[in-house]
């Protein structure tokens, strides 16, 4: 016989828990019996196993198998359903909230881009409006016209050439008899 193996998800928390089998038979119910199955109780708490079969496969279940070795142990609680739609009541309208504040900041930055554009428009007809003034300015007004008071033009002397000094003759310098063994520089007469 093979069980059904849960795969962990998320919902294993809202898995209804299993009766066990003496839960299952009929029994005689009392008034205070019945009143408390009618009240909503604390839901009990499971436990979901990892098991390891003979064969190697990985079952995830709530019913251990004999002969299995068990590699993991998860204990869950089921969830209420009253506060799991308080929960999911609550995320919606965080949701909206995050929502209607994104929209918002959206459309104030869409209004200051407008702006921005606006002012960049009126700058540039503003600038266009300058150009054309200054343009018909400078076609109405008359070419400008430039005085030169008249100056006599005296001519300047002719610069003086002054002719080069002579230079004395060079001297010789005094003899230096050259070492024994040097070589003497190129170009030098040596006498023999």
């Amino acid at each position: 016989m093979r069980v059904p193996s849960l795969p962990i998800v998320a919902g294993l928390m809202a898995l209804a828990p299993h009766a066990p089998a003496s839960a299952q038979a009929t029994s005689t119910a009392t008034p205070a019996s019945a009143a408390s199955a009618a009240a909503p109780s604390a839901p009990a708490a499971r436990e979901i196993v990892q098991q390891r079969l003979p064969d190697g496969r990985v079952i995830f279940t709530d019913r251990p198998q004999p002969g299995a070795k068990t590699e993991r142990r998860w204990t869950t609680t089921p969830e209420d359903p009253a506060e799991a739609e308080a929960r999911r009541a609550a995320a919606q309208r965080e949701s909206a909230a995050v929502s209607e504040r994104i929209g918002r900041q959206i459309e104030l930055q869409r209004e200051r881009d407008q702006e921005v554009e606006l002012a960049r428009a009126k700058a540039a007809q503003a600038e266009a409006e300058r150009e054309a003034a200054r343009a018909r300015a400078e076609a109405e007004a008359p070419p400008p016209v430039v005085v030169i008071p008249h100056r006599p033009v005296r001519p300047r002397p002719p610069p003086t050439v002054r002719p080069p000094e002579p230079r004395p003759p060079e001297r010789p310098g005094p003899k230096v008899p050259p070492r024994p063994g040097a070589t003497p520089p190129p170009g030098t007469l040596v006498d023999h």
